[in-house]
């Protein structure tokens, strides 16, 4: 589950997305047997490759309470009770949004090995 922080805190989420891709789909019906976790030792599973891995990083700081009836002491990232402060009811997306000169940029800069920025 995920801590309940108090006032003062800062708190960091980071979604780190799967970097393995089965080559052919760009997506499956559950939006995620196309890709796949990296083993323990960094290779993909059987069939699929390596892919860049997106990793999102999300800082909060946690809010002066607000005296609404709710216990103004604690904090939660997820905002929604039947969640029960579990990661597993997390969801990220990602949506690109580059125009085609910039993504051939990254994808060239990624392509080559080099640190991207």
């Amino acid at each position: 589950k995920y801590p309940i922080c108090p006032e003062g805190s800062q708190v960091v989420r980071s979604f780190k997305f799967q970097s393995c891709w089965d080559g052919q789909n760009t997506d499956s019906a559950n939006h995620r047997t196309h890709v796949a976790f990296a083993q323990a030792n960094g290779a993909c599973p059987n069939g699929f490759r390596a892919i860049p891995q997106l990793v999102q990083r999300i800082v909060y700081d946690v809010p002066p309470p607000v005296f609404d009836g709710a216990d103004p002491s604690v904090f939660a990232v997820d905002s929604f009770p039947e969640q029960l402060h579990k990661p597993i009811t997390d969801h990220g997306d990602f949506i690109n949004v580059f125009d085609q000169g910039l993504m051939n940029k990254v994808v060239n800069c990624i392509n080559t090995g080099r640190k991207c920025r």
